[in-house]
């Protein structure tokens, strides 16, 4: 949210059966001095060149501070993915990691130990579609989201006057705790910050694998112009076998070496960054070995950026992207263990009180050395058609 704007609530429900309560809760917004977002209106932000379903998710994604989502009898449109686009707006939000706030109507939620003990039944003169239903248990047997329920408009708006008063609170303290946490803290992105200064149970690692994830997310525009082929910059004119194999060659050190890099600084930093069982752990440790781990996952994307400024000759195409691919291996386990760490820890402290006394969990990065021998065979069979 910019400096000096309004703070954007948006009132995520299906808009035909619930138009009076979305339309009082618009009333409410403003009201309190909060910009609405609500699609049946003209200042919905709508992008013409997208579907709704995409200005929807969008405005979420980039106009929304507070989500509230509203749960009456009926589902709403289902896209392609079988899901509706409430529910689809709402997992935008749980995404973004924005406060949300969930009602669900009263007498539907009587009816939800009925249709649990008897879900193929007729309920079609209740909800549109018993997805419905489903949908509303998830949300409540999720542990991540507080489902209150409703009667009318103004009980919505009652309970909303108390929670916006609570994050208001939380906000000023968080405020608080800014200005007299350490600069490298008030640097943070929104989560990984929030995690830095309430240090919740297992704070260390969920702090790691989020500024983890933050520094990936860092670099996705060199990762999008990898997938898209291009590079600018002053090109590398290579014209025959020799020179090739020679600049290919002096650049191979590089990528090892930077891929043991990586694996040295997880093996010997990770544990003093992150405390032994039982130590806190160093905030400024552990946002600096998951900024250097970004760090080197930009240097294995540069690896790959380099090779398409290379200008060559067709015959040496295959030797130019077998040398290009040798970073591919470790930037898609960097990714694909960046995109995980944060659940699977998460997962793990919440089962920790099942665990027996004295487990260990073991979580790893595997990053693959490149396989050279490709490569090599590829540089004999120039040479022999070449003669060298």
């Amino acid at each position: 949210m910019p400096k000096g704007s309004k703070t954007a609530l948006f009132v995520s429900s299906t808009c035909y059966d619930l138009s009076q309560v979305r339309a009082d809760l618009r009333d409410f917004t403003e009201s309190i001095g909060f910009e609405p977002i609500l699609s049946e209106f003209d200042s919905f932000p709508v992008n013409p060149n997208q579907n709704t379903l995409n200005n929807c998710l969008e405005a979420v994604k980039n106009r929304t501070d507070i989500f509230v989502l509203i749960v009456g009898g009926r589902y709403g449109s289902i896209v392609d993915s079988g899901k509706s686009i409430t529910n689809l707006e709402f997992l935008e939000a749980k995404a973004k990691g924005i406060p949300k706030y969930v009602f669900v109507k009263e007498d539907i939620l009587t009816l939800l130990p009925i249709w649990k003990a008897n879900p193929n039944a007729d309920y079609s003169s209740v909800v549109d579609n018993p997805s419905l239903f489903k949908f509303i248990a998830e949300l409540r047997e999720s542990g991540d989201i507080w489902v209150f329920p409703f009667s009318n408009a103004q009980s919505i708006i009652s309970t909303l006057r108390k929670q916006l008063s609570y994050l208001f609170s939380d906000c000023l303290n968080l405020r608080a705790k800014a200005h007299e946490s350490d600069p490298l803290v008030a640097s943070l992105r929104p989560k990984a910050f929030r995690l830095a200064v309430e240090k919740p149970k297992g704070w260390e690692w969920l702090l790691f694998a989020q500024i983890l994830s933050d520094e990936i997310a860092s670099h996705n525009s060199k990762r999008l112009d990898t997938e898209l082929g291009i590079s600018f910059g002053d090109p590398t004119i290579l014209e025959e076998v020799e020179s090739i194999t020679t600049w290919v060659s002096s650049r191979f050190a590089w990528i090892a070496n930077t891929i043991e890099q990586l694996s040295r600084a997880l093996n010997t930093g990770f544990i003093k960054a992150v405390g032994e069982p039982g130590e806190p752990g160093d905030i400024k440790r552990i946002a600096h070995l998951a900024k250097r781990v970004g760090d080197g996952y930009e240097q294995l994307l540069d690896w790959k950026l380099q090779f398409l400024r290379a200008s060559y000759s067709d015959e040496f195409e295959k030797l130019i992207k077998l040398a290009s691919d040798f970073s591919s291996n470790a930037i898609q386990e960097i990714e694909e263990f960046s995109e995980k760490l944060y659940s699977t820890i998460e997962r793990h402290i919440q089962e920790a009180d099942s665990y027996e006394e004295g487990t260990i969990v073991t979580i790893t990065l595997t990053l693959t050395v490149p396989d050279t021998d490709p490569f090599s065979k590829e540089i004999a069979q120039l040479r022999a058609v070449y003669g060298l």
